[in-house]
C-alpha cells in the first residue's frame, strides 16, 4: 500500500510493536486479540485459519519419555500456537504442561539427542526433518478431532483509537490472492508440492462459522 511501510516477523514480536504504536496494523496471534482486548480491536472477516490440518505448527512428544508431558520447550514464534497447545492439554488430559519458550535452533539441538518434547512453528515446523523417536502431532487435526470445530491462528489488528475498515483486509487479502502463485514460486526451500498446498488447501483467509465457534471455545 503506497506510503506504507511493511514489517515481516513473528506474530509475537509484532504485537509488541503494535503495542508500542510503532506499527498501525499487525497480523497477530488470535490470543493477544484477545489479551490485549482494552487497547486493540481486531477484525474477524480475514485471518489465517485451518480446517483439520495445518503443518507449520507441531507437537513432538518424545516417545522415550513420560506422556503427557509435564513440560514442553516451545517455539514462541506463535503464541496462539502455545497456548493451543495448553487448550488441547487441558481438553484430552486435564491438565496444563509448562511451557518453556525456546529458541528453535536449541530445540532443534535438543531433539538431535532425544531431549524432551517440543513444540515448533511456522517455518521452523515445515522445514524440520522428523527425529525416529519423536512422534508429530499436527495441533490442527488434534483441536478438529477433540472439538470437531476448526481453527484461527491469527487476525488483523490495530489500536482501539484509530480503526480500520474491515475493506481494507479484504482488499490486501484479494491482492494476496492475485499474487499468490508468485509468492509460492519465490519460495525456494521447500519441495513446489507443499509449497503450493500449504496455502492453497491447508490454510483459508475468510473464517467460515466453524473456524469462529472454534475461537469461542478456545478462548473460553
Amino acid at each position: 500500500m503506497e506510503g506504507y511501510e511493511a514489517i515481516y516477523d513473528h506474530p509475537s514480536i509484532l504485537v509488541e510493536l503494535l503495542k508500542e504504536s510503532k506499527l498501525d496494523l499487525a497480523l497477530i496471534s488470535s490470543i493477544e486479540c484477545i489479551r490485549n482486548i482494552d487497547t486493540l480491536s481486531f477484525s474477524k472477516s480475514v485471518g489465517v485459519c485451518a480446517k483439520d490440518l495445518v503443518r507449520s505448527v507441531l507437537f513432538y512428544q518424545n516417545k522415550n519419555e513420560t506422556f503427557p508431558s509435564d513440560k514442553i520447550y516451545t517455539d514462541s514464534g506463535s503464541r496462539a500456537s502455545v497456548a493451543l497447545l495448553q487448550c488441547l492439554f487441558h481438553l484430552n488430559f486435564n491438565q496444563m504442561p509448562e511451557v518453556l519458550p525456546t529458541p528453535a535452533a536449541k530445540i532443534e539441538s535438543m531433539m538431535e539427542n532425544g531431549i524432551g518434547s517440543h513444540l515448533l512453528f511456522g517455518d521452523h515446523a515445515l522445514l524440520h526433518n522428523a527425529k525416529p523417536n519423536y512422534k508429530i502431532v499436527d495441533l490442527a487435526t488434534w483441536w478438529n478431532q477433540i472439538t470437531n470445530t476448526y481453527f484461527c491462528f491469527a487476525f488483523w489488528a490495530y489500536p482501539k483509537d484509530r480503526p480500520i475498515l474491515d475493506s481494507i483486509f479484504i482488499q490486501a487479502l484479494d491482492y494476496g490472492m492475485a499474487h499468490l502463485d508468485e509468492i509460492i514460486q519465490n519460495e525456494t526451500r521447500l519441495p513446489t508440492a507443499i509449497v503450493d498446498r500449504y496455502p492453497k488447501k491447508e490454510l483459508h483467509y475468510i473464517p467460515e462459522e466453524k473456524n469462529l465457534k472454534g475461537f469461542e471455545l478456545y478462548i473460553e
